[in-house]
């Protein structure tokens, strides 16, 4: 499914079910119930604790916005479509970018960050990946981009997704990339969620990957983390101080219960007690929008959330002894710059990496976009895919590799 309003696309479908002229159909944030009339469907759309009338016809194509850096052909490189092997019997969609002239060019495999995507990362109607993989591929270097498991063309539940999981999946993809034995190195460029993840496969498989790229990475634990994004995100809605402590505190109790609490059902009764004790702190995320995303309660069902709370960046980024830049962006509210970019620096420092550099790019968002605010909003109105700047810093650094 897409909704092209919301920026995404091929959203992996958990249930459909058909009944005469009646379908409904569930996703993990929401549901869409729907009556066949004739030529087109009458239905309602379910999210966030809310309901909307929905009429969907039928379209030549999903409608788009005109992104400017949205590659183009003619392409000096060659694209390959790939099923690969990833953990536990999941096959991974992905595609394969060659740079047509080049003579064993590195390699790099983008891992994503957090949420369900595919191989071209669509988020906010920007082609992040795709767009990344263009440049650089143009730039001389082959790129792997794959659909996350549960997503697109790969096998696999979405939602049963742990950290440990995600890894195995980059693991793999680096592994078939040194299989076919046509490259000089073979790296990691991972965003945001996906730069920790990088960090584990290069601790995990020093003699695989050569070098690591972390964009918009966290360097901060990863409760400590998520209460920083709650009080930047509540403040970004128009929460005064006072409001966004008491925002902040619920969510510390919140996720303390999502981390103690291994059993699913024992883990939903207790922030079930927990939300009915606290009224005014439920008003204010309703107030500010806040009641989605890490802090909806269903979402604490899943084992992934419990990973992200638990993750210890610092632990993975101390064993990396592969060659690494970590840059993020001085106007990204989802990881805040300042502090993790410095969790990141200190950790390799601390692990004995003499082979990494890292930089604040002024007045980018998380995304990398050249911004003004840099909340989350501000995406889709922002034309620009990746700044000029992070392109070239990027791939300067996997240049200098070979």
């Amino acid at each position: 499914m897409a909704s092209p309003d919301q920026g995404q696309y091929d959203i992996p479908l958990k249930s459909v079910k058909e009944d005469g002229a009646n379908v409904d159909l569930v996703l993990g944030f929401g549901t869409l119930a729907m009556t066949w009339e004739g030529d087109h469907f009458k239905g309602t759309w379910k999210q966030g604790g809310a309901e909307f009338p929905l009429t969907l016809r039928q379209v030549a194509e999903f409608p788009r916005k005109a992104r400017p850096q949205t590659p183009q052909a003619p392409f000096p490189y060659r694209d390959e479509t790939l099923a690969i092997p990833g953990g536990d019997g999941v096959m991974l969609g992905a595609t394969l970018s060659l740079p047509a002239k080049a003579k064993r060019p590195p390699a790099v495999v983008l891992v994503h960050g957090s949420g369900p995507s595919t191989r071209d990362a669509d988020i906010a109607e920007h082609q992040h990946f795709r767009v990344l993989a263009d440049y650089l591929a143009r730039h001389g270097i082959a790129v792997l981009r794959y659909d996350k498991r549960g997503n697109g063309r790969s096998s696999g539940d979405f939602n049963t997704l742990t950290r440990d999981k995600l890894a195995d999946d980059a693991h793999a993809a680096v592994r078939a990339l040194r299989a076919r034995g046509q490259f000089s190195k073979v790296g990691l460029i991972g965003l945001s969620e996906g730069s920790s993840l990088s960090a584990t496969v290069a601790a995990r498989a020093p003699r695989e990957v050569g070098f690591v790229v972390s964009m918009a990475g966290v360097g901060l634990p990863g409760l400590q983390n998520m209460l920083l994004q709650d009080r930047i995100e509540s403040r970004d809605a128009g929460a005064t101080p006072e409001e966004a402590e008491r925002i902040v505190a619920y969510a510390a109790s919140y996720y303390r219960i999502v981390v103690d609490e291994a059993d699913a059902d024992a883990r939903m009764a207790v922030l079930k007690g927990l939300q009915e004790a606290q009224p005014e702190a439920q008003a204010l995320l309703k107030k500010y929008n806040m009641h989605h995303g890490s802090l909806r309660l269903e979402e604490a069902r899943n084992p992934r959330l419990r990973t992200v709370l638990s993750a210890d960046p610092g632990r993975e980024w101390r064993a990396v002894r592969a060659p690494v830049l970590a840059l993020n962006g001085s106007l990204d509210h989802p990881v805040p710059a300042t502090e993790n970019i410095a969790g990141i620096a200190a950790a390799l420092r601390a692990g004995g990496n003499r082979r990494a550099d890292s930089a604040i790019l002024p007045g980018l968002n998380h995304l990398f976009q050249t911004a003004k605010t840099g909340g989350t909003a501000e995406y889709a109105t922002i034309d620009e895919t990746i700044a000029p700047a992070a392109l070239t810093r990027v791939a300067g650094f996997i240049n200098k590799q070979r």
